[in-house]
């Protein structure tokens, strides 16, 4: 008879069957949590049954987006130390958004001053123009009054698309001056919460 301290065991408890006790792994537990005891019966370790396709597909899919979620904060604070590397004040953020602004208020500057010339020389088409019958005006002057129309269309939307881009210059500004308070008051967060 061996003497107590000898003996280690393996238990598990397979699905519709009983408990069963061994010396060494039990095959018919190859598809459940198996326990290894110490040779005074208590609990030694776990060894956790081999995970469905279905576990695996979840586990799997859980790591990818725990490591996505990993890169992207990696990323943000990439893009945080980049932010106070080129702005070293408030102020100075302030400065850029006020000449990216500037910017581009002179390019609509230059807009609106093409428009005035459009209008101005639609104005001495629309003169020439009264000289003529309705339908009987010359090809030529048809085609100018046609090109001055299709320029100032195109002036205005060139307007509206610097105006957008405007727009999304503000925001990404306000974004990076609210990142940037909260990194020098020391209360930003990472961007992405990722679950462990």
């Amino acid at each position: 008879m061996l003497p107590v301290t000898a003996w280690c065991g393996f238990t598990c408890k397979p699905p519709g069957g009983t408990t069963i006790y061994r010396d060494d792994l039990p095959s018919e537990c190859k598809d459940v949590e198996i326990r290894e005891l110490n040779p005074d019966g208590s609990l030694k370790r776990v060894i956790p049954a081999p995970m469905t396709p279905e576990q695996k597909r979840r586990k799997e899919e859980s790591d990818r987006k725990r490591d996505e979620c990993a890169k992207q904060n990696q990323e943000q604070a990439r893009k945080d130390r980049s932010l106070l590397g080129t702005y070293p004040t408030e102020d100075d953020l302030l400065a850029a958004r006020d000449h990216a602004l500037a910017n581009e208020k002179t390019l609509i500057d230059q807009q609106n001053q093409k428009l005035k010339q459009l209008k101005a020389d639609r104005k001495h088409l629309e003169d020439e123009a009264e000289f003529y019958l309705k339908g009987q005006m010359p090809d030529e002057l048809k085609r100018n009054l046609d090109n001055n129309a299709a320029l100032r269309d195109q002036a205005g939307r060139a307007i509206h698309r610097i105006l957008a881009g405007m727009e999304r210059i503000s925001e990404g500004f306000d974004a990076n001056l609210k990142r940037y308070r909260e990194l020098v008051a020391g209360t930003a967060k990472p961007s992405f919460q990722c679950d462990p």
